[in-house]
């Protein structure tokens, strides 16, 4: 009986460790046909993206798009001796810092002189030009420098003109596709209206971006013309006065012309009449008394 449960417990033994090399293998054949877990941490990153270097150069792009815009403008006004003089001055002086000139007026009259000039500087260079400009001027009439925000109008005006082209395309797209002429003509309406629209945005927008660029300056400079004589002053307004009356004169003879004519042969007629009359009498005989 011994020798039977030991044999028994044996053939247990062995066929536990026989059922044990089964099923090793197996468990490896599944493990090394089973695909690999899922890269849970690459797809993450796929649908958010990693944060730093993108982030840097989306904020990068955004400040760019709202970076401050401002327009420059400004008006001075000032007494100079020599008005020739400044005005080289201050033509040399766009002139050098790569500005243009809008408008040159010239302004004489009998008590002074003056001239307005506007000029377009860029926007960098304004301070460095008025400097120059006004060189050795230290009495201001009159001093004004305004600088207007109009970030939120660029960025404005710019999100429109985009959006406006996006529609633009999208209908392009459609009329590529249209199958019928009534659809066709209807496209091409919109976009008709769209290109204008776009061309009218364009222009403000390229109006507003010159604005920003260029500051422009307003420089009016004047000088007095006083008369030395008080005397010449008053020949000179008493010839004025002599010439209006004469224009006046004539204006009123102008008017009366007609009695003057009637006037002027009346005159004739009497002074014909009156010769005739000494010459008739010229010419009768004389009586003598014996």
């Amino acid at each position: 009986m011994k020798k039977l449960a030991i044999i028994a417990i044996i053939l247990t033994l062995a066929g536990c460790s026989a059922r044990q090399n089964e099923s090793a293998p197996a468990v490896e054949v599944d493990l090394t046909a089973m695909p690999p877990a899922p890269p849970q941490q690459t797809m993450e990153a796929i649908a958010s993206p990693e944060p730093e270097p993108r982030s840097g150069s989306a904020a990068d792009a955004s400040a760019e798009k709202v970076a401050q815009k401002f327009i420059k403008t400004g008006r001075i006004e000032f007494e100079t001796e020599d008005v020739d003089l400044t005005r080289e001055t201050i033509l040399a002086s766009v002139k050098a810092n790569g500005g243009y000139i809008g408008r040159d007026d010239e302004e004489r009259s009998g008590s002074a002189i003056s001239y307005t000039i506007v000029a377009h500087v860029p926007a960098a260079r304004f301070e460095t030009f008025l400097s120059s400009a006004t060189k050795g001027v230290t009495d201001f009439r009159h001093k004004s420098i305004s600088n207007e925000d109009v970030t939120a109008q660029y960025v404005d005006t710019e999100s429109r003109l985009k959006t406006k082209k996006e529609i633009e395309n999208r209908y392009r797209a459609l009329l590529i596709k249209a199958s019928t002429v009534q659809d066709i003509l209807e496209i091409e309406e919109q976009l008709g209206e769209i290109r204008t629209d776009i061309e009218a945005t364009e222009a403000q927008f390229k109006q507003l971006n010159r604005d920003v660029k260029y500051a422009t300056l307003h420089i009016v400079f004047f000088r007095d013309i006083q008369t030395s004589s008080p005397f010449l002053t008053e020949i000179a307004d008493a010839l004025g006065e002599g010439a209006d009356n004469i224009r006046a004169f004539v204006i009123v003879l102008a008017g009366i012309w007609p009695f003057v004519l009637l006037a002027i042969g009346l005159v004739i007629a009497l002074s014909w009449f009156k010769k005739r009359r000494e010459a008739s009498r010229k010419a009768a005989p004389s009586l003598e008394i014996p």
